[in-house]
């Protein structure tokens, strides 16, 4: 199995007219995201699970726009609320038909890949930034990351 792990682009910030639930990606953050599903056309997800929140819904739908997805977008809340044994619990039912991405925020993404990996460090994930790892005999290992910002990919698990 392989998961994409895909944290939204850029949004506005919260305020007293806009709730964080709310908060929509800006131009920098469309732009950001549009190279991250650039970049996935290479490694196309089989399904995208996505955070219910504005900024994470509309980074998925880019990244399906540039590297369609083989299966349905559904939304997953667990991404939003930050519950790793949820999202743990869905990994698994996906099953292990190609990549699955899950697009979500900062620290649940983190958290995640400390969960599935237990590495000694983990420096998170930039935003519109992306983590693929792959499940080799019940094993999770981390295969590669790619920076938007600078449209890079690292292939050493950073720390």
């Amino acid at each position: 199995m392989k998961l994409l792990l895909i944290r939204h682009g850029e949004a506005v910030d919260a305020g007293p007219d806009i709730t964080d639930g709310h908060r929509w990606l800006t131009a920098r953050g469309r732009a950001e995201t549009a190279v991250a599903g650039a970049h996935l056309r290479k490694h196309p997800p089989r399904a995208i699970a996505t955070s219910p929140l504005v900024r994470a819904v509309q980074t998925a739908e880019l990244i399906a726009a540039l590297a369609p997805p083989d299966g349905p977008i559904t939304v997953l809340p667990s991404l939003a609320t930050g519950h790793v044994a949820s999202i743990t619990r869905y990994i698994e039912s996906a099953g292990a038909h190609g990549p699955l991405a899950l697009v979500g925020h900062e620290p649940t993404l983190s958290e995640l890949v400390v969960a599935l990996l237990k590495p000694p460090r983990w420096a998170g994930f930039e935003k519109s930034g992306v983590v693929a790892l792959a499940r080799h005999g019940g094993v999770w290992a981390f295969e590669w990351m790619f920076l938007a910002r600078t449209a890079t990919t690292v292939d050493r698990l950073p720390g």
